[in-house]
């Protein structure tokens, strides 16, 4: 636990499903544009795999949150997914749950450099 790699794969696995579900309320898309998203979305804080992306994807899929459609273009076919309203509901709530944890998060942060709240000695 004192590895900045663990904290950031615990992290990343949580932002990044949170903007998989941003990314789908934008437009539907594919797997790499799901991807592309979250990184352009997050700056490269959030750094999603394949392995989290297209898993996730199907376990979405299987819930009925997201829908799937095949696209061809350029001779290639492409599954598409879109948010289903149960995703959209699903987008939301989870956006509520961050807006109330983020100002704790903050509060965490600014007391672990010493900023405030925090009266331990180092």
């Amino acid at each position: 636990m004192n590895e900045p790699e663990y904290w950031e794969r615990l992290i990343n696995r949580s932002l990044c499903r949170f903007f998989l579900l941003r990314a789908l309320k934008q437009k539907p898309m594919h797997g790499y544009e799901v991807g592309k998203f979250i990184m352009e979305t997050c700056s490269g804080c959030c750094q999603p795999s394949d392995a989290m992306i297209y898993p996730t994807l199907h376990e979405l899929l299987e819930g009925g949150y997201i829908e799937c459609h095949t696209e061809s273009k350029g001779g290639r076919q492409r599954k598409v997914y879109a948010l289903t309203e149960k995703g959209l509901e699903s987008y939301r709530v989870a956006a509520e749950a961050w807006d109330r944890a983020i100002p704790y998060l903050v509060e965490a942060t600014e007391a672990a450099k010493g900023k405030k709240g925090d009266n331990q000695e180092e």
